[in-house]
C-alpha cells in the first residue's frame, strides 16, 4: 500500500505540471483528488501495521516475551557520586546555586545542558577548545568524569556545535565557556 501511495503522490505531481503547463484546472483538481487517495492508502496502511503490532504484542510472541525481562533488569551499572559529594575532576564556577548531580540518559550518555540565552550568545561564536568522544554525541571541558578511560580529540567548541555535538550537563561547558568569555570582556585592557 505504501508503494502505492507513493506512485499516487508521483502522479499527483505529473499532473500537477500538467496544470501548470496547459492552464487546465482539470489537473489540479486531478492532482488533489490522486493525492487524497494516496493519504487514504497511507491511512489503511498505518492503521494495519499498528493492528498487527498490536495483535504481536497481545498474543504473547516469544520474542516479545524475550525483550519484556531485558528491559525491566534496570540500568546496567549504578552510577556512583564522586567522593566529597562535587565532581572533583570538573571545573568549579561560581554561580550562587546548588548544582546537583546531572541525570545520565537510557543510552549511558550524560543529559543535554539546559543553555541560558545569554550564554548561547556568548558561546556560539568561541574558538575554546573543548573535547569530543568519537560516536558519542556530546562535548565536555578537560576532566569531566565521562571522558575517563575515553579516547578523546580536542576541537574548538564552534566546530563541535557545526558537527552537531550538544554539550554535557555534567561539566556545563557551555555555562563554563560562557563565564571565561565574560570574565575576559572584564579584564582590564580589554
Amino acid at each position: 500500500m505504501i508503494i502505492s501511495a507513493g506512485l499516487l503522490v508521483l502522479v499527483g505531481l505529473g499532473l500537477f505540471v500538467g496544470g501548470i503547463l496547459t492552464g487546465t484546472t482539470a489537473f489540479y483538481w486531478g492532482c488533489v483528488a490522486v493525492c487524497v487517495i494516496a493519504a487514504v492508502l497511507l491511512f489503511l496502511a498505518w492503521r494495519s501495521i499498528s493492528a498487527a503490532s498490536r495483535g504481536a504484542t497481545t498474543q504473547g510472541s516469544p520474542a516479545a516475551s524475550a525483550a519484556a525481562p531485558a528491559a525491566s533488569a534496570g540500568p546496567a551499572a549504578p552510577v556512583e557520586p564522586p567522593p566529597g559529594g562535587a565532581d572533583a575532576g570538573g571545573p568549579a564556577v561560581a554561580t550562587g546555586a546548588t548544582a546537583a548531580a546531572a541525570p545520565v540518559e537510557e543510552s549511558g550518555e550524560p543529559a543535554v545542558e539546559e543553555v541560558e540565552v545569554t550564554d548561547l550568545l556568548l558561546v556560539v561564536d568561541l574558538t575554546d577548545e573543548v573535547l569530543v568522544v568519537d560516536e558519542h554525541p556530546r562535548y565536555h571541558l578537560p576532566g569531566c568524569r565521562h571522558l575517563a578511560g575515553r579516547e578523546t580529540i580536542p576541537v574548538p567548541i564552534d566546530e563541535a556545535r557545526t558537527d552537531g555535538f550538544t554539550p554535557c550537563a555534567d561539566c556545563a561547558p557551555d555555562r563554563n565557556l560562557a563565564q571565561r568569555a565574560r570574565e575576559r570582556r572584564a579584564a582590564p585592557g580589554n
